[in-house]
């Protein structure tokens, strides 16, 4: 199931979410090009996690059939509010309930694209080793240097015992280490 496009910057995880990175900034023929590989790949929901800039205005006119959520916030080792899980993961569960292909996406794919994908995994009931695992194995470059965060949002979502829920915090940031993957 790997699938890593010839032109855009992403990689599926699952039959209906995929990863990545933006569409080019500077060359417009190139980012119409990706945007059609991406149409054609079957993705038809956005989830956009810059604040530098989003793309929903000549996306959405070039594509009338691509639906687009930005939720921009900054990349800078902040604390993720709770309100950009829960407005992304909401947006992306209701989109794949109904059949819809996801793209969770930021600068360069490497944090909060893939946090964001991390996040909706965890949503969907995957063990957040697993998750980790999936996506490091389908886009290797990928931190998710709010992993951590992820599963302490989900966890407190889902009224974890706090017990637990630190032992699954815990568990993510012994796996980041034994993996050499930095925040």
């Amino acid at each position: 199931m790997k699938r890593k496009l010839k032109l855009a910057n992403v990689c599926q995880l699952t039959d209906q979410l995929w990863i990545g990175g933006e569409l080019s900034p500077v060359d417009p023929d190139l980012a119409q090009r990706q945007l059609d590989e991406l149409c054609a790949s079957g993705i038809d929901s956005i989830v956009d996690t810059r604040i530098e800039r989003d793309d929903v205005d000549w996306v959405t006119e070039a594509k009338a059939e691509i639906d687009y959520l930005h939720i921009g916030v900054e990349d800078a080792g902040f604390l993720m509010p709770d309100d950009w899980f829960d407005e992304g993961v909401t947006y992306a569960l209701d989109q794949i309930g109904d059949g819809h292909v996801v793209l969770a996406h930021c600068q360069a794919g490497i944090n909060r694209g893939p946090t964001m994908g991390f996040a909706i995994l965890l949503a969907q009931g995957w063990d957040p080793i697993d998750a980790l695992e999936l996506i490091r194995t389908r886009r290797p470059i990928a931190r998710i240097a709010y992993a951590e965060q992820a599963v302490d949002w989900w966890c407190r979502k889902t009224d974890v015992p706090e017990q637990i829920a630190d032992e699954k915090v815990l568990r993510v940031e012994k796996w980041r280490d034994q993996h050499g993957v930095p925040l």
